[in-house]
């Protein structure tokens, strides 16, 4: 009976926490207020006791591939509230917590202490400009942990925890599937309407109706489906494994429509910029010249017809949209150049932009007051200063930097870091466009490829 049950002890475990989850979340759609904190409590620690039991591997991969589907959009429904905790949240403290009691012998260098002393820096801006730990606890506590800590947390779990033992093409072939599923929600909600969560914030916008799938906003999605496009193109065109080629191209075929369908400029232009330069500096550059050649042709001789449709008029060519954008981020550097070095003090954006007294040159000064700013970067030196901004950023210098010289060299693992590469530049420069301050998932995947990159350049050094 006992070597049965060891026998079979993963798929239990299995089991129990999809049963978990299900009546985790049935207990959240009926309780209307009748769940006390004791339940809530006891069904907290039979979370942590099946997610503790589960391997580390099989966790991080399992959370990993939800983590896109238990986004801001979940919140609209009870249900999806309640998985959100079990399935998002809930794993995520458990890695935090094997990072540090399962920690491997691995040698840390300068850069691996900048995610933790940016999150410290944060918290510290917390309890020194606001109040709110004081007045909203709880609320500030998840909003901090998903937000802020998230993206630390992968980092030090796939670099220094027991996910320094998944293997970087498992990790890799995990976001493609789950860019996959995203890909085909986006086409679900571009050709029926359909969204998993019923979110349609976004289907009476202008410019036509733009997908989110379950991301809750189309940068997001854009983000996402982008990074997975990159990888797939570094896959094909840079020796990737065997086992991805095929998952590659349904990549391409489902993702490239989706993107699209988000009529979302930057991460399009993002992602066509970098396919560019994969295609451009691989070995398959004479067959990319050639297709962008044809692509370029077909551009020019279709662009008088593009140009008398109504997509083209009200997405493409609208400039309303970058008027407000230049706008903002004119008033954004005028805010930060009055307080530079620690900045105006933690969520602060809105309120001092609001009561800064600027003016507008062109367009309405209503729409920069209603609206929040539009690039992370900014926010950041605005709200945390020169410091802050330059905390968060250098790791992305740093590594990114070692992966470019990593990427020269002829080596195994070269796709890997090039497909890492394509990816953090894909986030970057989408999220100089919108603000990601909102998006747990988008602040946490840049981590992921991070600690690929970091991963990538132990190996490097260690055969060195």
């Amino acid at each position: 009976m006992t070597a049965a049950v060891q026998r079979h002890q993963a798929p239990l475990v299995y089991m129990m926490v999809v049963a978990f989850s299900l009546y985790s979340g049935l207990l959240v759609v009926r309780s209307s207020g009748m769940i006390t904190m004791s339940v809530l409590a006891l069904l907290g620690l039979a979370g942590v006791v099946i997610l503790v039991n589960l391997p580390s591997s099989a966790l991080f991969l399992g959370w990993l591939f939800l983590a896109p589907i238990f986004q801001t959009a979940a919140d609209t429904s009870a249900l999806g509230r309640g998985l959100t905790w079990a399935l998002y949240i809930g794993p995520a403290l458990v890695l935090a917590m094997l990072t540090i009691l399962r920690r491997r012998n691995v040698p840390v260098r300068i850069v691996d202490y900048l995610p933790g002393v940016y999150v410290a820096y944060v918290l510290a801006a917390i309890l020194l400009t606001t109040s709110l730990i004081k007045d909203e606890t709880v609320g500030t506590a998840k909003a901090v942990f998903t937000i802020q800590v998230i993206g630390a947390v992968v980092y030090y779990f796939l670099t220094f925890g027991p996910g320094r033992d998944v293997r970087a093409v498992t990790i890799v072939g995990t976001l493609m599937i789950a860019g996959l599923v995203q890909g085909l929600f986006a086409l679900a909600e571009i050709t029926i309407g359909w969204n998993l969560w019923g979110y349609r914030d976004w289907q009476n916008v202008q410019g036509r109706a733009r997908a989110v799938s379950t991301l809750a906003n189309p940068d997001v999605l854009g983000l996402f489906l982008g990074a997975s496009i990159v990888t797939a193109v570094a896959v094909l065109v840079w020796d990737g494994p065997r086992s991805l080629r095929r998952l590659s191209w349904a990549v391409l075929a489902v993702c490239t429509p989706a993107l699209v369908g988000t009529l979302t400029r930057a991460p399009i232009l993002a992602t066509i910029v970098v396919v560019v330069l994969l295609l451009l500096l691989g070995r398959a550059r004479v067959l990319g010249l050639g297709l962008l050649a044809v692509a370029g042709i077909a551009l020019v001789m279709m662009l008088p017809t593009l140009k008398e449709t109504d997509l083209y008029r009200e997405r493409v060519a609208e400039k309303g949209t970058v008027e407000f954008r230049a706008q903002s981020q004119d008033w954004s550097l005028r805010l930060a150049a009055q307080k530079p070095v620690l900045g105006w003090g933690y969520g602060s954006f809105d309120r001092v932009k609001n009561a800064s007294g600027f003016h507008t040159e062109g367009i309405p000064i209503r729409s920069v007051l209603e609206f929040t700013s539009h690039n992370s970067f900014l926010t950041i030196l605005v709200e945390l200063g020169g410091v802050g901004l330059l905390i968060y950023l250098s790791p992305f210098l740093i590594l990114g930097f070692a992966g470019v010289n990593r990427a020269r060299a002829p080596a195994p693992d070269r796709w890997l870091v090039v497909a890492s590469l394509g990816c953090l530049l894909v986030i970057l420069l989408t999220a100089a466009t919108f603000d990601t301050r909102f998006f747990s998932f988008a602040l946490m995947l840049p981590f992921v490829y991070l600690a690929m990159l970091r991963r990538a350049a132990a190996d490097s050094a260690a055969q060195a």
